[in-house]
């Protein structure tokens, strides 16, 4: 009986089995020679690469605008732009003069020639403005300053007419300061700051009889030319 229990622990009867792996986990070695295998697939990579494309394919199509909503959109943003433009314009309409036609040809003219007219209206009050200032100030100034002004209506030459005047004041004593001139096929117009012992009026006069002769012999010599 020990014999037959001694040949039986050096026999098969207990086997080594070895432990079951409870593991969820795949082995890595397995998984890796898996992937080499899907790699040296070629079918697989373009089968892969051709439902990729496809699916950003249809999603392009689905997120893609309709034609008649973009056609809508186009229209009510072309509606609001005009309706905008229109107010503009009716604005505009109601600054101009009265009895003005509301076309648009129309009202751009008419504001083109109001801020032409307002353009030179500031001109004139910059004008009067500064002559106002001078008078000011040689009245303050008092002593030999005096402020000259003369205009001639059509003058047939500016230029000459000033040299005239420069030459009247220096013949008079008179020295200028300052002067300002706006010449123009309709006027002549001066104002001069001036130092004399002569009064104003005197010098004013004196200058404006020097120009009207003048204008008279420019105006003999262009009739006999």
């Amino acid at each position: 009986m020990d014999h037959f229990f001694q040949e039986q622990l050096h026999g098969d009867i207990f086997r080594y089995t070895p432990p079951v792996n409870q593991s969820a986990f795949v082995p890595f070695e397995s998984q890796s020679e898996n992937n080499v295998k899907d790699a040296c697939n070629p079918r697989n990579s373009n089968k892969r690469m051709i439902e990729f494309l496809m699916k950003n394919w249809c999603a392009a199509v689905r997120t893609q605008e309709p034609d008649r909503v973009r056609c809508q959109r186009h229209m009510f943003n072309e509606r609001m732009r005009r309706g905008k433009e229109k107010q503009n314009y009716m604005a505009l309409h109601s600054l101009l003069p009265h009895r003005t036609k509301s076309d648009k040809n129309t009202i751009i003219q008419m504001a083109a020639k109001s801020i032409l007219e307002l353009q030179c209206n500031k001109k004139e009050l910059e004008r009067r403005n500064y002559e106002l200032v001078e008078a000011k100030t040689g009245m303050d100034v008092g002593g030999g300053t005096k402020i000259i002004r003369v205009n001639i209506d059509y003058p047939i030459s500016g230029i000459d007419s000033m040299v005239a005047v420069f030459k009247c004041l220096k013949k008079m004593g008179s020295r200028t300061r300052r002067i300002q001139s706006q010449f123009s096929h309709q006027k002549l117009s001066s104002v001069i700051d001036v130092e004399t012992q002569i009064g104003g009026g005197e010098v004013e006069n004196a200058v404006q009889e020097t120009l009207e002769e003048v204008e008279r012999k420019l105006v003999f010599n262009y009739r006999e030319s």
